[in-house]
C-alpha cells in the first residue's frame, strides 16, 4: 500500500472512532444514555480493549498507539470508564475522559492529514 494510501486508510479510523467518541458524550449528555445503546455498546468494548488486549482489535490498536504517543494522555481504567457507559453515567469524570480522548483524536487527525498531503506532494 502507498503512503497516502496508508495514511487515508488510517485517518479514516481514526475519523471513525473520533465520531463513535463524539455521538456517545452527545448521547449521554443528551438522553441520559439512552438513545445510542448500539453506539454506547460499541464504544465500551472499544474502551475495554484498551485495557485487556488491544491487539485483538485493529481500531484498538490503533487507539492504544495513539494514546502511547501522547504519553500524558495515556491511563489506565478505561474498562471503568466502559461500565459507566453502559450504565449511562453522564458524570463529569466519564464525559471529562471521553472529551480529553475527543481531543488527543483530533490532534492525531490534524497530523495524519498533514503527512497526507506531505505524502502527495511527492
Amino acid at each position: 500500500m502507498s503512503d497516502p494510501g496508508l495514511y487515508t486508510h488510517l485517518y479514516g479510523q481514526l475519523r471513525d472512532c473520533a465520531e463513535l467518541i463524539d455521538d456517545v458524550i452527545v448521547d449521554l449528555e443528551t438522553a441520559a444514555g439512552v438513545g445510542g445503546a448500539r453506539q454506547r455498546k460499541v464504544l465500551s468494548a472499544l474502551l475495554r480493549a484498551l485495557d485487556s488486549a488491544p491487539a485483538s482489535d485493529v481500531s484498538a490498536t490503533l487507539l492504544w498507539n495513539v494514546l502511547r504517543k501522547n504519553k500524558t494522555q495515556r491511563r489506565a481504567g478505561w474498562s471503568e470508564i466502559a461500565d459507566a457507559i453502559d450504565r449511562g453515567d453522564a458524570s463529569g469524570e466519564v464525559i471529562g475522559r471521553l472529551e480529553e480522548l475527543a481531543r488527543v483524536l483530533e490532534v492525531e487527525r490534524a497530523e495524519m492529514n498533514s503527512r497526507m498531503h506531505s505524502s502527495n506532494a511527492r
